[in-house]
Parts: C-alpha cells; structure tokens; sequence
C-alpha cells in the first residue's frame, strides 16, 4: 500500500511537470526572402552603360545590404513598390565586369537575420533601337523598337524624368517578343499606375523600352526579380 502511494504521488509531481513545460516557440525562418542582382544595360548620352540592380524582399523586412563579388557592400532602401520589397544599385560602369555571386543580408522586424546569394551571370543582350509618335489630337503615344535577339519579354513605360525615385505613370511589365510596337492610349486603362489626369502640359516625360532575360531557369514573367538583364532605351516626349 505504501509503496502505492509514493507511485502515485511521483506519477502526479512529473505530470505537474510537463503540465509547467511551455510550448516550444516556433521561429519565423523567412523562407519567402529572396535577394536579387540584376544587369542594367542601357544607353546614356550615346554610349553604353552598365549598372548592378539590387532587389530584396520578404515579408516583414526592414533593412539589406549586398556584399558585392569584388567585397564592396551597398544598401538597398524603400521604393515606391510598397512595403516587402527594398531596392538599390551599384556604380554605373561604361564596361559589365561585375559578374559573379552576390550576398544579401536581410534583416526582418522581428529580429530574424538572413544570407541569401544570387549569382550574376557574364550574359547580356543588345539594347532595342526605339522610336516614338505622341498624337496630341488622338492622345496616342505609338512606341515601336527593333527586336532584340536573347529577350524573353519586353517592357513599355512611361515616367517622370526622375525615372530612379518616382513611380511611373505607365507599365506594361510584360510583353511578348514577337511583337515591336505598343501604342499607350491616354484615356486610362489597362497599364495606368497613376491617373493620365497627373501629366502636366508642356512638361517632358520619359517612354522607356526595356528588353529583358530571365535567369536561367526561371519563370518568365513581369516581376521585378529573377532578370538576367534588362537592356532599356527611352526617348523624351512633352505632352
């Protein structure tokens, strides 16, 4: 009988034990974070450029930075993109020597830190030659671009001269390679980012042709992430 109770007794005290144990805290590992390196190519003042674009993002993120291949760390900061996402850029170069393995080190409002890597590839493509007919009367901006040999997709924008901080007024993020042409109408619609309403007489405003290369593998699509490059021309309008 003895022997029965003291039994009982150690059976209730370890039940009381795992009855204090706390449930294990689950951590959040941000498997939706991602860390992107893109190849700008495009054509300033005549000549042929080259530019390193940063892309970061995840849920809850708040601050990346980007070791470079040669050991040079840049910032990525907020955009008009909204929340999640955090961009920047390396120095404009007139020669692409800067492929190879990028590393990004994200940081999330609660506290959690990561390292993702990307790797830039030694692939380009040649920039589209692009002209542009803006119809005041039938308010139409016609853009028509030679095809570009490698593109997966084309994109058609147009925006303030200040294309780096502001977002555009129009995007069509995705077009298809068998086609060279896309009239923008100004009525509104399908494209429209902000109202036609905000484009001011006589100001100048940026049409931007960008053919662009997913990375190998990839999906094909409009996304600001997983490009090769994007081999981008434009011309000034004033409306």
């Amino acid at each position: 009988m003895k022997k029965t109770i003291i039994a009982m007794l150690v059976l209730t005290a370890l039940a009381g034990m795992q009855g204090c144990q706390k449930e294990p805290v689950i951590q959040n590992t941000h498997d939706d974070a991602y860390g992107d390196v893109i190849l700008k190519k495009m054509l300033v003042m005549g000549e042929v450029k080259y530019l390193p674009v940063y892309f970061a993002g995840g849920e809850g993120i708040e601050s990346c930075t980007v070791t470079t291949p040669e050991g040079r760390v840049d910032t990525l900061h907020t955009f008009w993109a909204g929340p999640g996402i955090l961009t920047g850029k390396g120095p404009m170069k007139n020669v692409f020597d800067f492929a190879g393995e990028y590393t990004f080190h994200l940081k999330f409002s609660d506290g959690y830190e990561k390292d993702v890597t990307d790797v830039l590839e030694n692939v380009e493509i040649p920039l589209p030659q692009i002209s542009v007919n803006y119809d005041r009367e039938a308010q139409t901006i016609t853009v028509n671009w030679t095809p570009v040999e490698g593109a997966d997709l084309y994109c058609v924008k147009l925006t303030e001269l200040d294309i780096a901080h502001t977002k555009p007024f129009f995007k069509m993020p995705q077009l298809p390679t068998n086609i060279t042409s896309y009239t923008i109408h100004i009525d509104g619609g399908r494209g429209w980012m902000r109202p036609p309403s905000e484009l001011q007489e006589g100001q100048q405003y940026w049409v931007v042709v960008a053919a662009k290369k997913v990375e190998q593998g990839a999906e094909v699509s409009g996304r600001s992430h997983d490009f090769q490059t994007s081999s981008c021309n434009k011309t000034k309008i004033t409306y």
